[in-house]
């Protein structure tokens, strides 16, 4: 798990981005001005951090400065600021992305997988369950180590479903998320996968959610 120092001063940005990218899989850790965000990311493990640049107590900037005197860690800054020429600073000052506020969440889930990818390789989209690891960059599965073969169809809902352990998906959501929306086929599709997958892993890998569809118990 992937863990990422978020530092935005407005309570309800912070709270929405958090909640998106919690469900993605990932370790939020708050700070709601910079001399937080300074002292939490010295006494934690951070992969990726989220930095507003308007901020109570010490700005963006100097939080950035800060942290690339010891770290090269990927830096997104998330500012309502769209002037070019403060973009072009920080972007001197070695951060790896500028995002404008509004933004959409998907955006910024792109892009966060993109930089952690970039930065930490194929590690970075390695998911583990229990003995069960998928390996998304390359289609590769291994079940106690072991190559597991898995169909295409079969390998995206279990990467959908173990992102979001815990969460119960329906059909229709799973067959959208995996097919796309102009799926036209049979909704009961998508049990015949399911059994697929359990019939390759564990038979309870895949929790049934009578009247509802399907989940993945959290590890």
């Amino acid at each position: 798990m992937q863990t990422i120092l978020l530092v935005e001063d407005d309570y309800s940005i912070r709270q929405s981005i958090k909640s998106g990218l919690e469900e993605e899989g990932y370790k939020i850790i708050e700070a709601e001005d910079g001399e937080e965000a300074i002292t939490l990311f010295s006494q934690n493990e951070i992969h990726l951090v989220l930095l507003d640049i308007m901020l109570p107590k010490l700005r963006g900037e100097a939080v950035l400065k800060t942290i690339r005197q010891t770290s090269e860690v990927p830096v997104l800054i998330i500012s309502a600021l769209n002037d070019e020429l403060i973009q072009v600073e920080t972007f001197k000052n070695r951060v790896d992305d500028y995002v404008v506020k509004p933004f959409s969440l998907n955006i910024l889930s792109y892009k966060i997988k993109s930089l952690l990818r970039r930065v930490y390789g194929e590690e970075a989209g390695k998911v583990v369950y229990k003995h069960l690891t998928l390996i998304p960059k390359n289609y590769e599965a291994y079940l106690a180590g072991e190559p597991l073969q898995l169909s295409a169809k079969d390998f995206d809902i279990l990467q959908v479903m173990l992102s979001n352990q815990g969460r119960v998906y329906e059909r229709e959501e799973l067959i959208t998320l995996v097919w796309g929306y102009e799926y036209y086929g049979d909704i009961r599709n998508i049990d015949v996968h399911i059994k697929n997958i359990r019939k390759k892993t564990w038979s309870d890998l895949i929790r049934t959610v009578k009247g509802v569809g399907y989940k993945i118990e959290k590890a």
